[in-house]
């Protein structure tokens, strides 16, 4: 048989109980044994297979199938919505603390970790999946490496993780492990505020004169020590240090990076790929002028990647350059074969408005 052949006799199969498993003995199979699927085919065998492990109650193998539909059809609003429902729950808290940590620092981690509990605050210590996890009742490995170059990867992981598991409705105030909780009823108030506007709120930072060697002598890949960083410069964007996220900006950010995995290619800092995202997707950050807002205080420690860096050299200044309806849970018919049509035209955006992620086809 063809490969159209075989992927038109599967998809058409139906989802029960006698099928389940021959559906995904055959999906490995074509993914074998062809070359090439098309996307267009690809997103649909996918989805087969989220069918049936939501039939099988499955959650997490049925999510993961999901993501996996949706990075290969990013378009297809019918693939967002299942996401959407078939993880939306409604937390009792408004916002949650992650503390952004590794292994090699766990000491300031457990730290922090102290000063959140007697406040009585919600948190979680996160760290990566390829060291020991850090031994706290509160703490989360994320499937990320635990080097200070995979902190955008951990960072997304983490606020995946919470979107998918704690709320749909919750915010996040991401804190590096460096910070000092120097006022608890400041961070209280201020959380209150943040989750009712559910946007994106931090200290400014970034601009054309960006240093693009800020990660030199932090990272375990020796490469990356000496490699610049090649992103544009988009706006200002919230210092990682401490910044809000809120339920709303929290689901854009998420959706993005199931959607687009390849906006993490290449992205050395999380917090300017956090602000970069959002700025195609029409969030505004509100800026404050320090980490007081949030009742925290920066110490000063540089981010260490578990190593003794070679020395680097002072910086050399240099010039400043001139300035959806929701639709009921998925049934058990099987989706067909989707048919090859040109890309719809983009709507018209208004003269200097921020670009979508959903435009970026028609770029």
């Amino acid at each position: 048989m063809t490969f159209n052949e075989r992927a038109t006799a599967l998809l058409e199969l139906p989802v029960s109980p006698i099928t389940w498993d021959s559906i995904l003995r055959e999906s490995e199979r074509i993914h074998r044994e062809f070359a090439h699927i098309p996307s267009s085919v690809k997103w649909a065998l996918d989805y087969k297979c989220f069918l049936v492990e939501h039939g099988r109650q499955n959650l997490g193998e049925a999510v993961r199938y999901l993501r996996s539909a949706l990075s290969f059809a990013p378009y297809e609003m019918s693939l967002i919505e299942d996401y959407k429902q078939i993880v939306g729950k409604q937390a009792e808290i408004d916002s949650l603390i992650l503390v952004i940590s590794s292994r090699v620092n766990v000491d300031r981690a457990l730290r922090l970790a102290a000063f959140l509990e007697d406040a009585g605050l919600d948190y979680m210590l996160v760290s990566g999946a390829d060291t020991p996890a850090i031994s706290h009742p509160r703490a989360l490995q994320v499937d990320a490496s635990d080097a200070y170059e995979a902190t955008p990867r951990k960072v997304a992981a983490a606020l995946t993780w919470v979107y998918e598991n704690i709320g749909t409705n919750v915010g996040v105030l991401k804190v590096d492990d460096h910070m000092l909780l120097q006022d608890a009823g400041r961070l209280r108030s201020s959380l209150q505020e943040a989750a009712a506007h559910g946007g994106y709120a931090g200290v400014p930072v970034g601009g054309l004169d960006h240093d693009r060697c800020a990660h030199w002598g932090k990272c375990l890949n020796q490469e990356m020590n000496r490699r610049g960083y090649g992103r544009p410069v988009m706006r200002n964007w919230a210092d990682g240090g401490a910044y809000y996220l809120g339920a709303r900006a929290l689901e854009k950010l998420v959706l993005s990076f199931i959607r687009f995995p390849g906006l993490l290619e290449g992205e050395f800092y999380e917090d300017k790929l956090v602000g970069d995202t959002l700025v195609f997707e029409g969030e505004a950050l509100i800026q404050h002028s320090r980490h007081t807002h949030f009742g925290f205080v920066d110490n000063g420690v540089t981010a260490s990647a578990g190593f003794v860096p070679d020395p680097v050299s002072a910086p050399v200044a240099t010039p400043r350059p001139p300035a959806a309806q929701t639709r009921p849970l998925p049934s058990a018919e099987a989706p067909p074969v989707p048919a090859a049509t040109p890309p719809a035209a983009a709507p018209p955006r208004a003269k200097g408005s921020p670009l979508k992620l959903s435009d970026w086809n028609a770029r």
